[in-house]
């Protein structure tokens, strides 16, 4: 079964794993990571460090949520030390629901396939309004 680890600054990852479980149910198969003020560098390579030791040998994805980033950089460093797993930055929720509900076998494809959709995620509505007229008949109509 494929492991997820979702690392971010701050607690976004707990609230996006909270969206998750709110849409599709608890995942017994998704871990977060937090950087906070309160942890040091020592302590979160460490905490990185522990995680990853005892899932060595898992499918992992690690889903961090800003490229050039500290938490990013900490799981780089691990991907040049040897460890085996997809590290993908840019971490949204339409990209983790699409990776969990994937039933491809290959990570690669996983991978490919959460960030198609965490791309498509990203949509300015006010320029799609505008392009299709906006309000028809009191509806606000938005199409694909």
């Amino acid at each position: 079964m494929m492991r997820y680890l979702v690392a971010t600054h701050g607690e976004l990852a707990v609230g996006i794993i909270n969206s998750v479980s709110l849409i599709i149910g608890n995942g017994e198969n998704v871990d977060y990571f937090s950087m906070t003020k309160s942890k040091s560098s020592e302590d979160a390579e460490m905490e990185i460090k522990n995680y990853l030791e005892r899932n060595k040998g898992e499918s992992l994805i690690v889903l961090t949520d800003l490229f050039g980033g500290s938490v990013a950089n900490a799981f780089t460093k691990y991907l040049l030390e040897g460890y085996q797993f997809e590290l993908v930055t840019g971490v949204n929720l339409p990209m983790l629901l699409t990776m969990l509900l994937s039933n491809q076998e290959s990570k690669e494809q996983i991978v490919s396939n959460g960030i198609e959709e965490g791309s498509k995620g990203i949509i300015h509505i006010n320029k799609i309004l505008e392009q299709q007229g906006g309000n028809r008949d009191g509806f606000i109509t938005i199409e694909d």
